[in-house]
């Protein structure tokens, strides 16, 4: 669990470190467009290489805008890894909104090797968990592999905030 918490901030922490190369790079070729202008006797202007940001408060207030814009994407994840089955229909397996999150969630489980839906949680409230599941339709005898999608919704509880894709063995006893 605290491995997927890693992985989580990590992977902000790369969406951070992009979008500031983003915006930095739109700057650039902002720059750039306006040194290929001409002037009246159509010699080029050259862009001056000691100029300087004169407003660090807009520049920083910008990028404290994009930290705090990739922490409301942030999901924390509370499950286990694997869902036992003796079945091949009713699994158990604890999959929660942990309390960390701001916005309640839904879950989607579809099998890696047919990319087949094979369950739908209703919405869980924050702080709230399933302890246990069915499939939509019985399992064989075996292990599974499936990828299990949360899905963080607004308070309009149809628009999707933020989605992360785990990996869930489903083991059919």
């Amino acid at each position: 669990m605290k491995v997927i918490l890693i992985a989580v901030i990590i992977l902000l922490l790369i969406v951070i470190g992009v979008l500031v190369f983003v915006v930095l790079n739109k700057k650039e070729q902002a720059a750039q467009v306006q040194t290929s202008e001409t002037v009246n006797s159509g010699t080029e202007i050259a862009y001056d290489t000691g100029a300087v940001v004169t407003d660090e408060e807009s520049l920083q207030k910008a990028y404290d805008e994009m930290v705090e814009k990739a922490k409301e994407g942030s999901m924390a994840l509370e499950m286990k890894t694997e869902a036992i089955s003796s079945d091949g229909e009713n699994f158990e397996c604890k999959l929660a909104n942990s309390v960390k999150n701001k916005y309640d969630m839904y879950m989607v489980l579809y099998r890696d090797d047919t990319q087949e839906e094979i369950y739908r949680s209703g919405l869980i409230p924050i702080g709230k968990e399933i302890s246990s599941f069915k499939v939509n339709k019985k399992l064989e005898k075996g292990t599974y592999v499936c990828t299990l999608v949360y899905n963080q919704v607004e308070d309009d509880h149809s628009t999707v905030h933020a989605q992360v894709n785990v990996g869930l063995n489903l083991i059919v006893d």
